[in-house]
């Protein structure tokens, strides 16, 4: 188990504050440890605009660290991407059978159900093997903001911005890339998170914006249209299906390939 027992403080209007401040603060806004502990996993529906096209999609995440999310334009599914614990994959729309995503792919698959923005708290990700660092006071458009910095046990970073009156994380910056199986190229994109609603006792952002940092292009916007906990989950969803069976010359059914 890893974890960062940092002594840095960030001065503010009520004194100093270290990190085990913070993570409480931000813990208590959330809705707190045991609120945050009782969602065992999520079912949300969502749209999602980027500049080339307008979808629907449906994401699941649960504490095991699984996840799945089937994207649909104009009622159809285009999409759908899922990790099962240990895998990730894929299935385009009009293919016939998933394929294994990426090895890029696949971490920011597994990345969705570690981060503490999703299902998780910030209290919990020592426990997961990851490690907290603070990392100062940084103002942004002329408001401060308290930093954590979270690094995961696979080594990947993202900087968290606390408000420093709400103690919500608004923002984070990360390097990485928004579509890597499509395009792997990282650039360092700034998240910001708004809208913040209580479902079962916990604070949600409603919506989310996605901006290259570096060229000022906005990627995504995301707005949550529906959140719901603790759903019963059918085991096979996470699961990446076999491959159909086709019909052989002799009419008896064989694996497609």
């Amino acid at each position: 188990m890893l974890w960062a027992a940092s002594v840095a403080c960030a001065t503010s209007a009520g004194g100093k504050l270290t990190l085990q401040d913070l993570i409480d603060r931000n813990t208590d806004a959330r809705g707190g440890r045991a609120a945050i502990e009782a969602i065992r996993n999520l079912e949300v529906r969502l749209r999602i605009v980027e500049p080339s096209y307008t979808a629907e999609g449906t994401w699941r995440v649960d504490r095991l660290g699984r996840m799945r999310i089937d994207v649909f334009i104009g009622g159809q599914r285009v999409f759908t991407e899922a990790f099962d614990g240990e895998r990730g994959w894929q299935l385009p729309q009009g293919a016939d059978h998933a394929q294994l995503a990426g090895q890029d792919a696949r971490s920011a698959l597994r990345h969705s159900g570690q981060l503490p923005t999703n299902i998780l708290g910030l209290h919990e990700m020592a426990g997961r093997g990851h490690r907290l660092e603070y990392g100062g006071v940084e103002e942004v458009a002329g408001v401060p903001y308290h930093v954590v910095v979270l690094t995961l046990d696979d080594g990947f970073q993202t900087r968290y911005y606390l408000d420093s009156k709400s103690f919500l994380i608004t923002r984070a910056r990360v390097r990485k890339a928004l579509h890597p199986d499509l395009d792997p190229t990282p650039t360092t994109i700034e998240t910001v998170w708004s809208d913040f609603r209580r479902v079962a006792g916990v604070s949600f952002a409603f919506k989310e914006t996605q901006t290259d940092l570096a060229a000022g292009t906005l990627l995504q916007t995301s707005t949550l249209l529906e959140v719901r906990p603790n759903v019963s989950v059918d085991e096979n969803l996470f699961r990446m299906p076999p491959a159909r069976k086709s019909a052989a010359p002799d009419g008896r059914s064989q694996p497609a390939r």
